[in-house]
């Protein structure tokens, strides 16, 4: 025979409970003090790599965002694009590829003349056009390949960035609010894929997740680590949340819209 539940046993197991769940929440939690103030009709804009441009073919990280604000009308752009870091952001259309004033002594090796030509409006240029409030940079993945020996180089280009975004006014009266995504882990698939293991490529991208929130509470911005709850994504799903270990598919995605939001 089971005896019942006393009343005090239930406050208890209620308050453990309660301990867990704020446990596991603030595990996942953006770091640092800063937050990002979602006003009505905002103006958000996500700039950055592969990680942010792939998000396109998706539109969880919207869906989350309008379902917890649904009455603030926000305006949301995606100009993210494969390959690009803080300072080096190429276009075919546009002469420079450097973000900002001084980008180009952190990228040295792609400041040969590519031949490109045109008009397009540069990274500044369209945040302005945007009138953008929220930039959303998605950063670290591509820069993590040059390892342990580039990683202050690449701490003082996200610095240059954070500084130069900081003092501008987008959307001509203040300056942007700002939150720096990590990479997220690299899945190991090479059971089913001809493809790593993931271990090397995962010492460096922690090496440099960890380089983004030591600078990213330097200058007092949000800083999201999606390293490692994608570690933990990974371990308990059944089925890939990656298409070759590094890209995520549709149910990855789903997953970091709810950790972005």
């Amino acid at each position: 025979m089971f005896r019942p539940i006393s009343n005090k046993t239930k406050v208890v197991c209620r308050v453990i409970l309660v301990m867990l769940i704020a446990g596991f929440t603030m595990q996942f939690k953006p770091t640092g003090n800063a937050v990002l103030q979602i006003k009505k009709d905002a103006h958000i804009v996500l700039i950055g790599n592969n990680l942010g441009s792939r998000m396109m073919n998706y539109g969880h990280f919207e869906t989350e965002l309008n379902l917890r604000y649904p009455e603030s009308n926000l305006y949301i752009r995606n100009m993210c694009d494969g390959g690009n870091t803080p300072g080096f952001r190429p276009h075919a259309s546009r002469v420079s590829p450097w973000a900002f004033p001084g980008a180009e002594k952190f990228q040295t090796e792609y400041a040969n003349p590519s031949q490109s030509e045109g008009h397009f409006e540069t990274p500044d240029q369209w945040l302005t056009r945007l009138k953008t409030d929220i930039i959303v940079a998605f950063f670290g993945y591509n820069e993590s390949f040059q390892g342990p020996a580039k990683l202050d180089n690449y701490k003082a280009e996200l610095d240059a960035f954070i500084k130069w975004t900081l003092s501008q006014k987008y959307n001509g009266t203040t300056a942007p609010q700002l939150a720096i995504v990590s990479p997220i882990a690299f899945e190991d698939l090479s059971a089913k894929m001809d493809l790593p293991n993931g271990r090397k490529e995962n010492e460096n991208l922690l090496l440099y997740t960890k380089a983004m929130k030591e600078v990213a509470e330097q200058n007092n911005v949000l800083f999201v680590d999606a390293f490692t709850p994608s570690r933990q994504w990974y371990a308990d799903s059944a089925e890939p949340l990656t298409i070759d270990g590094s890209q995520l598919n549709e149910e990855g995605y789903k997953k970091l819209g709810v950790l972005l939001v």
